[in-house]
């Protein structure tokens, strides 16, 4: 089975996981609210199936 990955949709899924993270961090510093976890596991999760997805782009 040969899938094709769309490099847009791969930038995409990798610019929404740094967002994640970077949101996670800013809402740990700025206020005293939970919810720094779930929103670092999201971050990290689509961070790393962005850049899963652009090496399969990559690779054919």
């Amino acid at each position: 089975m040969s899938l094709e990955v769309n490099l847009f949709t791969a930038v995409i899924v990798l610019i929404v996981g740094l967002y994640d993270m970077a949101y996670a961090f800013n809402r740990r510093y700025k206020s005293k609210k939970g919810g720094f976890g779930s929103f670092m596991v999201l971050g990290i999760i689509f961070t790393i199936f962005g850049i899963y997805l652009l090496i399969r782009h990559w690779m054919g």
